[in-house]
Order: C-alpha cells, then sequence, then structure tokens
C-alpha cells in the first residue's frame, strides 16, 4: 500500500511512494502531478534508453533491446517507443561508471517477450507487417539474443531446467536459433546457394551477427570507458596528493616547530593565499610566470621558512606551463627535504633548459640516508618526486648514503615523445 507523507496546508509538496522501489515516484503539487524521469544508463549502445527502463523494471536490458529491435520492423513501432522512452528519461552521470546489473525478475524478461508479441500480433492484423517470411527469422534471432547474451539465473536444479541453465547449452541453443533466422533471411533472398552472390544476403548475413554481437561490443565499450575514467581520476588524486604533500604539510609541519606566533601566523596566511589560489585556478601578477623565477621565488622562500642558504643557477629558461609545474614541484621537494633533514647550511641547486629536456639537480653535503630504509608512509620521495617526474613523462633518481650527503636528479621531457 502507498504510504503518503504528512500533507501539507502551505502548499509544500507530498510524495506518494509506492511500496515497490522500482516503480514510478508520483510528485503532488496542487492539482499537478508528473512522473519522475527514468535515469539513462550509463552502460549503453545508443542513448542508454533500455538499460534505463530496464533497471526501472528489473528486466533483462539484452530482452528489452531485442524486443525494442524486433518491433522496429513492425512498421517503426520500436523506434517509436524508443523515441518515447528518450523524452521521458534523463542523462546518466558524467562521471557514472557501468556497475553491476541490478537484480532481474524472470517472470518480467516473460511479460516483455509476451506483450511484445502481442504487439506484433496487432501489427498483423492492422497491415504494418512486412511479411512473415521477415518477421519469422527476425523473430528467431532476437530470441537467440536474450537467450545467449542473458545472464542465467542463480540455483540449482536437477533434469531439463537445470540443463537448461547451463551456459554451453543456452549458448549453443541461441547461436542455433541465430543461424536458423539468417539462414531463413537470406534464403528469401535468393536461396542460400546464391549468399556469395547476392548483395542483400550478405548484408542480412553481417546484420544479424551484429546484432548478436552488439551487447558484447557495448559491455566493451562500456568496460573501456570506465577504465579510462578510473586512470583519469587516479591520476587526478596522485598529483592532488602531491601538491597537499609539498604545500599544506609543509606547513603544517613549519608551525608545528615553531614558537613564534607571528611566524606561525605568516605561514599560515601564505598557505592560505597559495592553496586559495590553486583551488579556483587563478595567478597573481607577482607571481613567476616562467621556469626561471619560479626557481628564485621557491628558494627565496625556503631560506626563510628553514634559514638555510639555497644557491641556485638556472641555465635557460621557458614558460611556466605544465612540464615545468612539473619540474618546479619535484624540486621544490627536493630543496624542502634536504633543508629540513640534511642538517646543513647550504643547499645546491642547478636547473638546466635545452631543447628536449629539462634537468634539475639539487645536492647536499649534509647526514644522508638510506634510500631502501625510507618507510613506507613517507611519501615525499615515491610520490613528490619520482612519482611527479614519471607522470610527466620523466625519471628521477635518488642518491644517498648516511654521511655522504644526497643528490636528486630530475629529468622531464620539454614535449611529448621528445
Amino acid at each position: 500500500m502507498p504510504v503518503p507523507s504528512p500533507r501539507c496546508d502551505d502548499g509544500c509538496v507530498a510524495r506518494t511512494v509506492a511500496s515497490n522501489p522500482s516503480g514510478p515516484r508520483l510528485l503532488r503539487r496542487g492539482a499537478h502531478a508528473h512522473v519522475e524521469r527514468v535515469p539513462r544508463s550509463a552502460d549503453r549502445i545508443l542513448a542508454g534508453v533500455a538499460g534505463g527502463y530496464a533497471a526501472r523494471w528489473r528486466v533483462d536490458p539484452t530482452v528489452l533491446r531485442a524486443a525494442i529491435g524486433l518491433l522496429t520492423l513492425a512498421g517503426g513501432i520500436g523506434a517509436a517507443l524508443y523515441g518515447i522512452g528518450y523524452l521521458t528519461s534523463s542523462p546518466p552521470e558524467s562521471n557514472g561508471a557501468v556497475g553491476p546489473a541490478p537484480p532481474v525478475e524472470r517472470q518480467r524478461d516473460l511479460a516483455v517477450a509476451l506483450g511484445t508479441l502481442a504487439i506484433l500480433v496487432v501489427a498483423r492484423d492492422v497491415g504494418v507487417w512486412p511479411g512473415d517470411g521477415v518477421m519469422v527469422p527476425a523473430t528467431l534471432v532476437a530470441i537467440a539474443v536474450g537467450v545467449i547474451w542473458a545472464p542465467g539465473r542463480p540455483g540449482r536444479r536437477a533434469g531439463a531446467a537445470g540443463l537448461a541453465r547451463q551456459p554451453a547449452v543456452r549458448i549453443t541453443f541461441g547461436v542455433a536459433l541465430a543461424l536458423t533466422g539468417v539462414a531463413a533471411m537470406a534464403d528469401r533472398t535468393g536461396g542460400l546457394a546464391a549468399v556469395g552472390r547476392s548483395a542483400s544476403a550478405v548484408a542480412i548475413a553481417v546484420t544479424g551477427v551484429a546484432v548478436i554481437a552488439a551487447p558484447a561490443i557495448g559491455r566493451l565499450l562500456g568496460r573501456l570507458d570506465q577504465e579510462r575514467r578510473l586512470r583519469v581520476r587516479e591520476e587526478e588524486r596522485a598529483a592532488l596528493a602531491a601538491h597537499l604533500h609539498d604545500s599544506v604539510l609543509q606547513s603544517l609541519v613549519l608551525i608545528q616547530r615553531s614558537e613564534d606566533p607571528k611566524q606561525m601566523t605568516s605561514l599560515a596566511r601564505r598557505q592560505e593565499r597559495e592553496l586559495r589560489s590553486w583551488l579556483y585556478g587563478g595567478r597573481t601578477e607577482a607571481e613567476p610566470t616562467t621556469l626561471q623565477g619560479a626557481v628564485e621565488a621557491v628558494t627565496a622562500a625556503i631560506e626563510v621558512d628553514h634559514s638555510v642558504r639555497v644557491d641556485a643557477v638556472t641555465v635557460g629558461d621557458q614558460p611556466l606551463d605544465e612540464t615545468a609545474t612539473a619540474m618546479l614541484g619535484a624540486l621544490r621537494e627536493a630543496i624542502t627535504n634536504a633543508a629540513r633533514h640534511a642538517k646543513v647550511e647550504r643547499v645546491d641547486v642547478y636547473v638546466e633548459v635545452d631543447d628536449q629536456w629539462l634537468v634539475g639537480y639539487v645536492r647536499d653535503t649534509g647526514v644522508g640516508f638510506d634510500v631502501n630504509g625510507v618507510a613506507a608512509d613517507r611519501r615525499g620521495l615515491a610520490e613528490s618526486i619520482v612519482g611527479r617526474a614519471e607522470r610527466a613523462g620523466g625519471a628521477a633518481t635518488v642518491t644517498s648514503q648516511p654521511g655522504g650527503g644526497t643528490e636528486v636528479e630530475i629529468w622531464i621531457p620539454r614535449r611529448t615523445g621528445s
């Protein structure tokens, strides 16, 4: 039974939600009512209409797509229904991933098949019928598509029912139906012996194979698109983690070590400005626009923050584009590590820009460390230096030993494919 929400006297929306979560929800405001739009599926072949309504109705999308394709042959009824579904549905989320299929009720699949058969009978009586020689083979192909690609039901049964659920049996039966339908359709165009000479027969055979393979192709394309989105999202997450490590976490460490309230306030305000500028993508006029100017600004800031002399030499220059920004981030992390951990009074930095590469060196003569003994939770070297260089298409090496100082070398190509 529907459970109405408490009635409002001030014209607010009263919702009536059916006990079946898959059914449409009615939204009422006074005397007006409308049905909530069905979201289209991200796992789509065309626009995702069939997948969206299949998820709402708890039917298999392959069965619904086969029914729409079959009805399209009968006077374009399927295409008209698809257009209505498109107008009454909403687009899927742009970042939606192709998730697992919703639970399917096989009784509803049977209802869709019987409803399709009833519409075909009516279409045959009213005259929108291309002929039994076309529709009977097409029906066999549509049934074959549903049998091959509809997932089997869980559970075990003995006898013929259990045997019919075996994937090998279903696929064999579906392929036999498909071949029968395609052969019958080809026979209508001049006989099976004329398939090699009949363009229409060849076209029918190719179309039959395409219809059978369409669900697999759609799912493959959906998985490839999902993997691409996941890869882009992972790269963005790694870049975000590296930036936060270089900026916010470093500032928090300095604030914790400082005992001067003014210095704490200055560090916090500077970090706030940098983070706000980075979040909203803006750059002030005082910010450098070239790699050389950015290196000078970074080394000057590190000198103030850590009371360490940083001697930087830059040979060549280029605009502060994405490649130069990656080099600058890796250099900043390497210089900051040396200033914090090397226990030295001076850090040497050398940056060179040639036609193909950006090369950076950061050296100190401090206490050094065991590169292989760095704890797994210390992500500065792995993410902010080596990882950042690799994401930009380059590489980075860290050479150090206890008591022997540390040297960091960074190479990043200026152009993709250099």
